[in-house]
């Protein structure tokens, strides 16, 4: 025997003592493994279960696409919140699930667009990261931002629209992490590596107290990265907490959600476990002779491909795990366990077993418990064993054998930086805080709120607020209380000069005292040191745990509120009204219960928990045609022609359609009968306290001022040139939820991709402009920026090849009135064209356009969107008034003031005109007499140009291309060009100029 083996062994002999717990009656395991194999069964694999099993399996596994976990929920019969799980575990549409039912998968998962790893994260230099560990340091990862799949979990948590925070002191509640127990520490946050210093928002910690808290918003959910450590099963413990406007605290009750990082999958099933516990097995197994199995473990680092082709991204970061034994026969199962917790089972199988793991880089304690199968009569004799502690270093080999004896059982050894968090109440000592904001030299900005007592708890909120608009800011402060402190670099643009700097704190339900606002600056200048003194309200409300129904109105409870400055911004994009008109702020009824209902075992015929939308048409009893036929616009329920006498505006509405300011919304597919649908998700509770799919057609997104933002250097891409030069403001929706803003995304979820050949497309194509917008949409990640629409070459279809739920960037480069014909088509699989009705989305960008009663323009659904080109895009002024279309037809003669505004002048018809494909011309005049007037738009002329198949027609006697463009309104000629050029049949190229009528 070799020295090096006499050291790594241990002269441990004895066979443990252990504790055996009650086992389960034969006929109830029997049953839940019946459960779990027609799950399985369900979701499409075999039905046979291993031998011996995870302590998960049996569990509901959410994995591999998009999991809200924990989801709070109102139980109003008791008065409390209820956490649960929502996710689509068999894919037949995304459901909720007991949160203590389900266990969260965080496999191995790549990237289809470059194979890039989306399960590990090695850490940089930047500063920011410091609390994740050392440059250098690669941890296991659930992803911001998935590509090509969800792979290995696409990951947040979130609040239902139906939380009544009118009842809620401040109107906060809060998800909070109790505990967590595992073998190492779990961060969950957003990063952005191209903004330092501002890369990185924390949200919640396993380690830091003053993180273990995330302040949340009704209908809201995150997209962020949760990072652990090391991998194995991590029990995560969590709470919904609020107090309400009479003192009492409001909770749900401690919630556990497993945590399975790195291991195999565990068994699907219907939330009963069926594993027989590892203890159990073990004890059943034979003590057979340690000395003569010669059983080995051992830990090396990863075997690389010879051939790199055949190696994955991170499987340098990788360590190989292997068992052995003297019987090259030898079955049983072998249960892994990194620092005392569960890893994963393997399957012996031929006296061998090996496991490939990303075992992080600190140091950690191996352990592997051998079971051998008594059923296989090569084995029905072996050895159980419990193999001694192998000490896990990276880049190192060790091994450890069973003629040295048994070790003693895996014993837990938690992660030492792990906390607890303390649900005690607290009085501070003090109320008072400074604010100091610092400038950092770089363009960069620090607002830190340093409290005289450091056991304060609460969130930083608060941003830059337009001198009109007091309620939603330009920028959201964001952060949490950490030991009396919080702190928000932010990056400090020009634009938010002349604005309100406020800062609002919000303390945490269990602290006793009261949220509170303080003005730090009234007229802001871009880096400037400011300083100010704040204070928290105290708490006079009656302080009680004890459980009461919870009132039914109440009067919520009032925040201090700062009288904005009357200076103006000193860089508007638009000059505001001079009274904005207010959307009416409605507090939605909660119904008796929204606990959802936990769904039985489905069955493979069962539908989506979202009802899909009506289409706005009639659905055929065949197959939709290849290109879908438009439905007509919603009809107004109350008409408005704005600036006619006689005629009012309707508050919250534009044209008929209701305003959605902020919230979550998904263009939502679904697929039925062989029948293509699209229609809006809303989770905004705007228009209804619940979730509710609608008519795009019947809404309007109104994008307000807080949406402005500048191409910096960090999105410097080629690939982002429709935004303009580096230096060039936008309006833009961003890719993660931000506060008075809607938050838009696309939603194929619910569709079955085994009906289909190929991807679904989802189709998003302009319609009307302002005059010299662009318009476009973008991924950011870790791995750059993937443009999926772009309005400057003609990008307008999304090719989606899985099920998902995905939220992008959107820029609208003027503020102004944009319409889309928007529709989903797909593939069937034996090879069907289907497409859905086309819709039309109507979004007002900046102040005026979200103030205005009617839009500028009206055009028809083209009946052939599917072609996806721009022809027959209308371009509107952007510095024209809110009037309606002098013509809404397409070739039709209106005069303007037929139907424009008030101080509208009749646009005389153009001659007919039409460029065919070939490029000849029918008709010479311009159309140039359809003119401009205040208060309106220009009158149409006649005729109407076609190419093709396109079948769009210009209002003003246009002409139209192949490769599609935009036309314009509001000039003497009506021009569609990509680029500024309009490219003809047999390579002509017709240079559009535009010329405006004299004043």
């Amino acid at each position: 025997m070799s020295s090096q083996k006499q050291i790594q062994r241990r002269v441990t002999t004895h066979t443990p003592a252990l504790f055996v717990p009650g086992g389960k009656p034969a006929l109830r395991r029997a049953a839940a493994f019946l459960s779990a194999a027609a799950l399985l069964a369900l979701a499409g694999a075999a039905p046979s279960l291993p031998a011996a099993a995870g302590p998960d399996d049996g569990k509901i596994v959410t994995t591999k696409g998009h999991v809200d976990a924990p989801k709070a929920y109102w139980d109003e019969q008791n008065g409390t919140f209820v956490l649960m799980n929502e996710a689509n575990p068999y894919k037949t549409g995304a459901d909720t699930y007991e949160l203590d039912k389900t266990v969260n998968w965080v496999g191995k998962g790549y990237s289809t667009r470059d194979g890039k790893s989306q399960y590990t994260m090695t850490l940089g230099d930047s500063p920011s990261l410091a609390f994740l560990g050392e440059p250098g340091q690669t941890l296991y990862m659930a992803p911001h931002l998935t590509y090509g799949n969800q792979d290995p979990i696409w990951a947040g948590l979130g609040a239902s629209t139906k939380v009544p925070t009118e009842r809620f002191r401040d109107g906060v509640f809060a998800t909070d992490i109790l505990s967590v127990e595992g073998p190492g520490r779990m961060e969950l946050f957003r990063y952005n590596p191209d903004d330092a210093p501002a890369d990185v928002y924390r949200m919640l910690s396993s380690s830091s107290t003053g993180w273990h808290s995330w302040l949340l918003d009704k209908g809201s959910h995150t997209h962020n990265t949760t990072t652990f450590t090391r991998p194995g099963r991590y029990v995560v413990t969590y709470r919904t907490v609020a107090r309400s406007t009479d003192g009492r605290i409001i909770s749900s009750k401690p919630s556990k959600l497993v945590w399975q990082v790195g291991g195999m999958q565990p068994v699907l099933g219907d939330g009963t476990p069926t594993a027989v516990p590892t203890v159990d097995r073990y004890n059943a197994a034979p003590v057979g002779d340690l000395d003569a199995a010669k059983y080995m473990l051992s830990v090396a680092p990863h075997r690389l491909d010879a051939d790199p082709a055949k190696n994955k991204d991170a499987d340098d970061k990788l360590s190989d795990i292997t068992f052995t034994a003297a019987n090259k026969n030898l079955k049983g199962t072998l249960t892994l366990y990194n620092n005392g917790y569960f890893l994963t089972d393997l399957p012996v199988v031929n006296g061998t077993a090996t496991w490939s793991e990303m075992l992080g880089s600190e140091g950690s304690q191996l352990q592997a418990v051998f079971t051998p199968d008594t059923s296989d009569a090569n084995s029905a004799e072996a050895s159980r064993w419990i193999s001694h502690k192998l000490t896990y270093e990276p880049g190192k080999a060790e091994s450890v054998y069973s003629d040295d004896g048994n070790g003693s059982w895996p014993e837990e050894i938690p992660d030492q930086a792990n906390t607890v968090l303390s649900t005690g109440q607290y009085t501070p000592t003090s109320m008072d805080y400074d604010v100091t904001v610092t400038p950092n030299g770089n363009g960069f900005s620090t607002v830190e709120v340093r409290f005289k007592d450091p056991k304060v708890r609460g969130f930083l909120r608060g941003g830059f607020y337009a001198q009109d608009d007091p309620v939603y800011p330009y920028l959201d402060l964001e952060g949490s209380v950490e030991d009396g402190v919080a702190r928000f670099t932010f990056r400090d643009e020009s634009f938010y000069k002349g604005t309100a700097l406020r800062v609002k704190m919000l303390t945490h339900p269990d602290m006793n005292a009261s949220a509170s606002t303080t003005e730090v600056a009234a007229n802001y200048e871009p880096g400037t040191k400011y300083t100010a003194h704040g204070a928290l309200a105290p708490d006079s409300a009656p302080i009680s745990d004890a459980p009461k129904p919870a009132p039914v109105d109440p009067s919520p409870s009032a925040e201090p509120t700062v009288a904005p400055s009357a200076e103006p911004s000193a860089e508007p994009s638009e000059a505001p009204s001079e009274a904005p008109t207010a959307e009416p702020s409605t507090v939605p009824s909660v119904s008796p219960s929204e606990v959802p209902t936990v769904p039985a075992v489905p069955t493979a015929s069962a539908e989506p928990s979202v009802p899909a939308p009506a289409p706005s048409t009639p659905a055929p009893s065949s197959p939709a045609p290849a290109n879908p036929t438009p439905s007509a616009p919603a009809p107004s329920a109350e008409p408005s022609t704005p600036g006619t006498p006689g005629n009012q505006c309707v508050p919250g509405k534009i044209d008929g359609r209701t305003k959605i300011s902020h919230g979550h919304l998904d263009i939502q597919a679904t697929l039925k009968d062989r029948q293509l649908s699209v229609g809006l998700r809303d989770d905004s509770g705007i228009i209804d306290a619940d979730s509710t799919v609608r008519p795009l057609d019947s809404v309007v997104w109104t994008v307000s001022e807080n949406a402005r933002r500048v191409r910096t250097e960090r999105m410097a891409d080629e690939k982002l040139n429709f935004m303009g030069p580096v230096g060039t403001a936008f309006y833009g929706l961003p890719q993660t939820q931000q506060s008075g803003l809607p938050w838009p995304g696309y939603n194929t979820q619910d569709i079955d991709y085994s009906q289909l050949r190929g991807p679904v497309r989802l189709h998003v194509v302009p319609k009307v402009m302002p005059e010299g917008a662009r318009f476009g949409m973008f991924t950011e990640s870790l791995n750059g920026a993937d443009v999926l629409l772009d309005s400057t070459t003609g990008k307008t279809t999304i090719d989606i090849d899985y099920a998902t739920h995905a939220h992008a960037n959107w820029v609208f480069s003027e503020p102004g009135q944009y319409m889309f014909d928007v529709h989903y088509s797909a593939t069937l699989a034996d090879g069907t064209e289907v497409n859905s009705p086309v819709q039309q989305l109507a979004v007002a960008v900046g102040k005026k356009a979200s103030d205005a009663c009617s839009f500028e323009t009206a055009v028809p659904k083209d009946p052939n969107a599917a072609s996806d080109d721009f022809s027959g895009v209308r371009r509107v002024d952007s510095a024209t008034p809110g009037g309606t279309a002098g013509a809404n037809q397409p070739g039709s003669a209106q005069s303007g003031a037929a139907q424009g505004g008030q101080s509208g002048q009749a646009g005389a018809s153009g001659a007919a005109g039409d460029v065919n494909a070939q490029g000849s011309s029918d008709g010479s005049a311009d159309g140039s007499a359809g003119g401009v007037y205040p208060g309106g738009i220009s009158g149409g002329g006649t005729g109407g140009g076609s190419l093709g198949q396109s079948g769009v027609s210009a209002a003003s006697g246009g002409v139209s291309s192949q490769q599609g463009g935009l036309a314009r309104t509001g000039f003497g000629a009506v021009s569609v060009a990509v680029g500024g050029a309009l490219v003809l049949g047999a390579g002509t190229v017709m240079v559009l100029r535009s010329r405006r009528r004299a004043s």
